[in-house]
């Protein structure tokens, strides 16, 4: 599940890729964000996808404890949570007609890749 490293804008000009996107919040590889949110899903239950509302509240609430997990931050800063608040819209949209896709191959990866996006955009801000 390791994130390709795509580079993605910035707007401070740095380069920012999916690996790195948070590393400015001590977390050097993103794959660390993607495995830990896996298991916050499969600790609850055998994780599958489901594109219901309760799925991905699910998904919001394992990826603010993976992110908190993964960093001395208290709290989750108002940048992470924009991008993670687009992140959410654009997978719940991506993958509306898509009851079959694969959690762990398709849907967090992609979750993943976009959340990066949108963190390497807002992080300069």
């Amino acid at each position: 599940m390791a994130p390709r490293d795509i580079p993605l804008d910035d707007a401070s000009g740095d380069r920012c890729t999916t690996t790195t996107s948070f590393s400015d919040h001590a977390i050097d590889d993103g794959s660390v964000l993607i495995q830990r949110t896996y298991y916050r899903l499969a600790a609850e239950a055998t994780p599958t996808f489901d594109p219901t509302d309760d799925f991905f509240d699910s998904l919001e609430s394992a990826f603010i404890w993976a992110y908190l997990g993964s960093n001395d931050e208290r709290g989750v800063p108002d940048h992470v949570a924009a991008a993670l608040d687009d992140a959410l819209a654009l997978t719940r949209e991506e993958f509306a007609d898509r009851p079959e896709a694969d959690l762990r191959t398709a849907v967090l990866p992609a979750f993943y890749q976009h959340l990066a996006g949108f963190h390497c955009a807002y992080r300069a801000h």
